[in-house]
């Protein structure tokens, strides 16, 4: 009990630091973990929070013995969906679910968004202070980290912004083959398979790290064996664990190259302006729309470094006394720096063909790696703490020289300027409870029910997955990490769904009454009941003509239902 006082004590100003910045930067968040009056997200991106409703959701099934992990028939029914490539966030959807049985939903992801955050914050802070043994050192550099904008910002993606793995990996491995420990490199390997299962993002970044790691202490203990046995035993542990999660991926190859090749030529977030503006700040986002008098919404802020980081690298490697620690780490940086950048140069919107870089030869070399990062900025992920361990290492050059209390005095002026350039106001997403009264009426229809949603479209199935986890009834069309195109076979099959899928309006008139009839005879065959017209989302009014001479048998101001047995009684015949 004293020693753990004692510790409490040694680190109090990391926790209350941390704990202060986390609530201030995430805003009014804290508050919406305990009200429960409204449903609030604190996200403007809320249709990519609505999967990890669904995956939360759907884990419950699998643990109930009602799904299959790889294999479901909840969307695009009846044909049903791989999930051989959809990302489930294992830690993200065990606590999300098992947190929904004592609060609502929103509540429960507000509260583990806090806990991301913080998690992520003091992982750094563990490693930090095993390389620095400076507690306000660690400090800043968990700052950097924790509460950087590609943490903070991406609520909506908790999987992306639950890195606390990397450096925990990181911190077992380098104890273990520094301290000749192997059980920590034992850990290490274990926790560097079970990544994968957070997110494949993650894992190669993760890959990438725990390759240079070996690459540096191979250059001072190539001779031992031991180190090599090290190597094999890490290996071999990572891949048993991780295998159950890759090798379904790899047993169908057209599958793979085509998951793999997603949005290939697209790639998004590579602007080099992107690690420079935080466009999002309140202050600075203006200042900067005014120096470079053009259109700068293309960037996104989430992979915005900070001045004052960069200012204490600079200083660092200005002066000698730890440069030479600081080259394996700038090396490791640069790495990931470059991989953001994507496969050609991008500045200020503007695209330099002629200027290829590495990720551009990389995808041909292992497409099954870098072809998949069509969002390159995910290579944000692994610069994180390079990036804080050398702005530690500038820090160390000039606080060393002046009393303790000054060194305090300077760090937390870093850690003020930091919290500053990160800022970016919360845009919280508020659901009335009027638009998700249907569901309560679905429920109380009699016999099963399978649905069409319509508007189709990616963007509007990711508010059907929500939808979803709360009537628990199968729908035609789904979304799931990296779609196969394959699903959308039975939609395409089907004259109404296909032209609906299309966004073109389908009625039964003489010109179509063949095709209508057929294709809503197939629908009754296959077990749908409803068609529910979601009037408010994206194209909507595209489809509209659809149900014009049509009465729903539900109808409120989002929506409108019909039965599918209308649909066929509607027309002549």
């Amino acid at each position: 009990m004293q020693k753990a006082r004692s510790a409490l004590s040694e680190h109090f100003p990391f926790m209350v630091m941390v704990a202060l910045l986390t609530l201030a930067m995430t805003f009014p968040t804290f508050l919406h973990v305990f009200r429960t009056d409204a449903f609030w997200l604190p996200t403007g991106g809320v249709s990519d929070a609505w999967m990890k409703f669904w995956d939360a959701w759907y884990a419950k099934l699998i643990f109930s013995g009602l799904a299959d992990f790889y294999f479901t028939d909840k969307l695009f029914y009846p044909q049903g969906l791989s999930l051989v490539y959809h990302n489930f966030s294992i830690p993200h959807v065990l606590l999300f679910g098992g947190l929904q049985s004592f609060m609502p939903t929103s509540n429960a992801f507000n509260f583990i968004y806090l806990l991301i955050v913080a998690s992520v914050a003091a992982a750094s802070y563990i490693y930090l202070l095993y390389l620095f043994q400076d507690k306000w050192l660690s400090l800043l550099g968990a700052v950097i980290v924790g509460l950087c904008p590609l943490v903070v910002g991406r609520s909506y993606h908790p999987d992306i912004a639950s890195i606390a793995g990397i450096p925990i990996t990181l911190y077992l491995l380098h104890r273990g083959i520094a301290e000749t420990r192997h059980r920590l490199s034992v850990s290490a390997a274990i926790l560097t398979g079970f990544t994968s299962y957070i997110g494949m993002y993650i894992a190669v970044c993760l890959g990438i790290s725990v390759g240079a790691y070996f690459v540096c202490f191979a250059i001072a203990r190539w001779r031992s064996p031991s180190y090599w046995m090290v190597l094999i035993v890490f290996a071999s542990i990572a891949g048993a664990i991780s295998a159950p999660r890759i090798l379904p991926m790899l047993e169908d190859k057209q599958g793979f190259d085509e998951a793999m090749s997603k949005n290939f030529g697209g790639e998004r977030g590579t602007d080099v302006f992107e690690s420079l503006l935080n466009l999002k700040h309140p202050t600075l986002g203006p200042i900067f729309d005014r120096v470079f008098q053009t259109d700068l919404r293309h960037l996104k802020g989430s992979s915005y470094l900070g001045y004052t980081a960069l200012v204490l690298i600079g200083i660092g490697l200005a002066r000698r006394r730890y440069r030479r620690q600081m080259i394996p780490w700038l090396l490791l940086f640069g790495t990931f720096l470059i991989l953001r950048l994507g496969s050609v140069l991008t500045v200020n919107g503007v695209r330099y063909e002629n200027v290829l870089l590495p990720k551009y030869f990389l995808n041909d070399l292992v497409p099954g790696v870098f072809s998949a990062f069509h969002a390159p900025d995910h290579f944000q992920i692994g610069a994180l703490l390079p990036l804080a361990v050398l702005a530690c290492y500038g820090a160390m050059t000039f606080i060393h020289a002046v009393s303790a209390r000054r060194q305090k005095t300077i760090i937390l002026a870093c850690i003020a300027l930091l919290s500053f350039e990160y800022y970016q106001p919360t845009e919280p997403f508020i659901r009335p409870d009027e638009q998700i009264a249907f569901v309560d009426w679905l429920l109380d229809e009699p016999g099963e029910t399978r649905l069409i949603n319509v508007p189709m479209g990616r963007y509007n199935s990711k508010s059907y997955l929500y939808h979803q986890t709360l009537h628990g009834f199968p729908q035609v069309e789904g979304l799931a990490s990296r779609t196969p195109s394959s699903a959308y076979d039975y939609i395409k099959s089907n004259h109404i769904l296909n032209r609906w899928r299309r966004n073109r309006p389908f009625a039964c008139i003489e010109a179509t009454i063949d095709d209508y009839v057929e294709a809503v005879d197939a629908l009754l065959d296959d077990g749908f009941s409803h068609v529910i017209y979601h009037r408010t989302r994206y194209k909507a009014s595209e489809i509209e003509a659809s149900f014009f001479y049509m009465q729903p048998v539900y109808r409120d101001e989002f929506v409108s239902i019909y039965r599918l047995s209308d649909l066929r009684a509607s027309c002549p015949g």
